[in-house]
């Protein structure tokens, strides 16, 4: 399940307005959110929309994706592919890929959420800061999703990031967005290998230059804030 910290929520709403399940209550006159927790279905698509930090989902929280991303891109981050993956639909159809036998390239980091409605753009961002080749975010089908439909989230916040890409003029290819089920497999293989033909295609100083921009813009928003 999600938790609010009252002391950071500033009441704004947000994370109720995102919520499938209608398990966060509150609002000016309280002066602050919380979730209940009887309601709350532990999809985390709360959770990226706070932009104070006031909102953690257990077992799955900031530091802890973090470290996982740090650890992913130790070495050789810019051979990496990160792929954000649904418990549910993405992460079991490469599984199902793995039992099957269906080949894709080794250099993919699996990093499981248990909706891809917990996947927050800071995170497709520090992947990138850190050399990441390419980014993938999946989760299950628009129609399918295990969470009512959390994941429209996930394409709204993808369609900003890409936005932001291009203001930036960086290569969009290196985001993709694939809505994978349980049983496909062969489609999750197919995806992998087509971000691994552009990770390849990626020459050093388009990196650079790509990471440059980022921290730029990040440094610059940060400044302003």
């Amino acid at each position: 399940t999600a938790h609010i910290d009252p002391s950071k929520c500033t009441a704004c709403g947000l994370c109720a307005r995102v919520c499938p399940y209608h398990a966060i209550e509150g609002g000016k006159e309280q002066g602050f959110y919380r979730v209940i927790e009887a309601a709350c279905q532990g999809c985390g698509a709360c959770v990226p929309e706070c932009r104070f930090g006031a909102i953690e989902q257990a077992h799955f929280t900031e530091e802890q994706i973090v470290a996982q991303i740090d650890q992913a891109l130790e070495k050789d981050p810019h051979t990496k592919i990160i792929a954000f993956a649904c418990n549910w639909c993405s992460y079991a159809g490469a599984d199902f890929a793995g039992v099957s036998r269906i080949q894709y390239p080794h250099n993919v980091r699996i990093i499981r959420t248990m909706c891809s409605g917990r996947v927050s753009p800071k995170w497709i961002e520090r992947a990138f800061l850190k050399g990441a080749g390419a980014v993938l975010v999946s989760g299950c089908h628009p129609s399918d999703c295990h969470y009512n439909n959390a994941n429209q989230h996930t394409a709204r916040r993808v369609e900003t990031f890409w936005k932001k890409m291009d203001r930036l003029e960086l290569n969009k290819n290196r985001l993709r967005l694939a809505w994978v089920s349980a049983a496909e497999g062969a489609q999750f293989a197919k995806v992998i290998k087509e971000m691994e033909e552009t990770v390849r295609s990626l020459t050093p100083e388009e990196r650079e230059a790509f990471i440059a921009k980022l921290a730029k813009a990040k440094q610059k928003k940060s400044e302003s804030s």
